[in-house]
C-alpha cells in the first residue's frame, strides 16, 4: 500500500499528512519525500533515554512524534520546538495536534533561533533524519555546535539521523 492509499488529515501549502490503514501510519508527504510514523518511536526511546527534562529544545518538528514522547517525561517544564517550514506546523496542527502547555512550536530557522536565544536548555534534541547529507552536514555541524553556548551544565545533546548517514555523520554529535 502506498501512503497515498491512506486519508489526507493534515494539509497546508505542499504539506500534506497521510493516515494509513497499514498500522496506523502517519506520513508525511512534501515534494515526493516521507515520513513514516510506524517504528519511529522506538528510535527516539532509544536516542532520547530518560535524558528529557527540565526546559528541552527540539530542532525539527516533523510529525511531532519526538514532541510527544519529549513531553511525555513528567520532569519536562517546557518543550520549546523549532522548525523553518511554516507549512510543516500547519499541516501537523491539523493531524496532530498536541495539547500540552509546555508546548511551544516556533517557525523560524534552528541555526538563527540558538544564536539568538537567551534561553538555556536541559536537553536539546536534533530531528535531521534524512535532511543530513553532505550539503547540509556543515550547517548541521555549526548548529549543534552553536547549541552547546545554550546547553545548561549538565545537559545533554543528541541527535536522531536516518541510519544509512548515521556511521558517516556521528562525529557531529560526538565531536563537541
Amino acid at each position: 500500500m502506498s501512503y497515498k492509499d491512506g486519508e489526507i488529515i493534515g494539509e497546508h501549502g505542499s504539506v500534506k499528512i497521510y493516515k494509513t490503514n497499514d498500522q496506523s501510519k502517519l506520513v508525511l508527504e512534501r515534494d515526493n519525500y516521507a515520513w513514516a510514523f510506524g517504528n519511529e518511536i522506538r528510535y527516539y526511546k532509544r536516542d532520547i533515554g530518560n535524558s528529557a527534562k527540565g526546559d528541552c529544545l527540539e530542532i525539527g518538528l516533523g510529525l511531532g512524534v519526538a514532541s510527544r514522547h519529549i513531553l511525555s517525561f513528567q520532569e519536562v517544564k517546557s518543550l520549546t520546538t523549532i522548525d523553518i517550514d511554516y507549512d510543516v506546523i500547519q499541516a501537523q496542527r491539523q493531524a496532530n495536534f498536541i495539547d500540552d502547555s509546555r508546548h511551544t512550536i516556533i517557525n523560524t530557522d534552528g541555526l538563527s533561533y540558538i544564536n539568538k536565544t537567551e534561553r538555556t536548555f536541559d536537553f536539546i534534541f536534533f530531528d535531521f533524519y534524512m535532511d543530513i547529507n553532505e550539503d547540509t552536514a556543515p550547517e548541521i555541524s555549526e548548529m549543534v555546535q552553536a547549541a552547546h553556548r545554550i546547553l545548561s551544565h549538565g545537559g545533554r545533546i543528541s541527535g536522531w539521523m536516518c541510519p544509512t548517514f548515521k556511521a558517516r555523520y556521528k562525529n557531529i554529535f560526538d565531536s563537541y
